[in-house]
């Protein structure tokens, strides 16, 4: 099984809908995606995720199912001194590493910042849902291992967002949230890349094996869309 997470096209947030730039990003997406055998497409229930899935579902001509678990991880802010005001998954990785113990995979909904309930209630949605996504097709989810009740070559893509497409990653690949909340970036419609790797009959284990890919802005002659992305401070 391969899956895919794609992150929406350039959005207009306060309409929950995409650009003029953003739906030029999925057509260009509708335009690439055939070469990825996909065979089942899902999207999060926001607007911005269902434009952006819907030219590539006519030009495959597959159906897509809602995951309202996949919805952006939105409603809970922190004010930083220095910083403004931010989510925890957008936490600026100064902040986040300054914070003792270091992130860990256990124990961080206890930390300053990212112990609001209403945080990890979202987040734990987003591991339940991602458990019964995989063991749909044919893999369950036994601690860090997926046991594989039905070996399954099923090309799976889920349009979503920067924030839970990062926090799904770190569940996928126990990561330290905190850590790729710092340290990972999925640009507007780019294509990250997980496949459920087997060396044996019994578990796989998911292997990223592409990040943030944007071949189809290549191929459409746009620019890579750094919205998200905060840019370097030069004084």
């Amino acid at each position: 099984m391969r899956l895919y997470i794609i992150r929406h096209g350039d959005p207009d947030y306060e309409k929950d809908s995409l650009t003029e730039l953003g739906k030029k990003e999925a057509e260009a997406l509708a335009d690439y995606l055939p070469r990825l055998g996909l065979t089942h497409l899902y999207t999060s229930p926001l607007g911005r995720a269902r434009e952006t899935s819907m030219p590539s579902a006519k030009k495959l001509g597959l159906p897509v199912s809602v995951l309202p678990w996949a919805r952006e991880l939105t409603g809970v802010y922190y004010d930083i001194e220095g910083f403004g005001r931010a989510a925890p998954f957008t936490l600026p990785g100064e902040v986040s590493y300054a914070l003792q113990p270091v992130p860990r995979y256990e124990g961080w909904k206890d930390q300053k910042y990212f112990d609001d309930p209403r945080f990890a209630a979202l987040i734990r949605e987003m591991e339940e849902g991602s458990d019964a996504l995989l063991k749909d097709h044919g893999y369950e989810r036994q601690g860090a291992l997926y046991r594989v009740n039905r070996p399954s070559d099923d090309r799976v893509a889920v349009f979503c967002h920067q924030g839970l497409g990062t926090s799904w990653l770190a569940h996928l690949l126990n990561f330290p949230y905190q850590a790729a909340w710092a340290g990972l970036w999925q640009a507007c419609s780019s294509i990250t890349t997980v496949s459920m790797e087997r060396r044996s009959g019994q578990y796989a284990i998911p292997r990223m094996i592409g990040m943030s890919e944007t071949p189809h802005i290549d191929l459409a002659e746009l620019e890579i869309n750094e919205r998200g992305l905060a840019q370097n401070i030069v004084g």
